[in-house]
């Protein structure tokens, strides 16, 4: 705990497996924040995310990133993060989905 806090992180002991005790909290100067509208796909949303301030934990920071999210099944979800301004190499992974919408899913999604 005296380490995360140190660190300017949020602590918080937690019964739910799995999930972290120290975090960021939502005002940090690290990471990103949405930066525009959260556009809806055919298959799920498309945001803008901007880098918050100049601070970097890992240096070459992109910005902006565009974050999409497709609901493929009831109980699968996909994320993709990319650079909007640069292609970069993907892995050519080729996966199946029948298209369930939100209200389908056995699972929630928040911005």
């Amino acid at each position: 705990q005296e380490v995360c806090e140190a660190r300017g992180c949020s602590w918080c002991p937690t019964d739910v497996a799995n999930a972290p005790w120290c975090f960021f909290p939502e005002d940090t100067p690290y990471g990103y924040s949405l930066g525009g509208n959260t556009e809806e796909t055919a298959k799920g949303w498309r945001v803008t995310l901007n880098k918050r301030q100049a601070l970097s934990l890992f240096g070459d920071d992109i910005s902006p990133v565009i974050l999409e999210v497709e609901f493929q099944t009831k109980d699968r979800l996909r994320f993709r993060l990319y650079d909007p301004n640069k292609e970069r190499f993907e892995v050519p992974l080729k996966i199946d989905s029948p298209g369930v919408t939100a209200e389908e899913a056995n699972y929630e999604v928040e911005f």
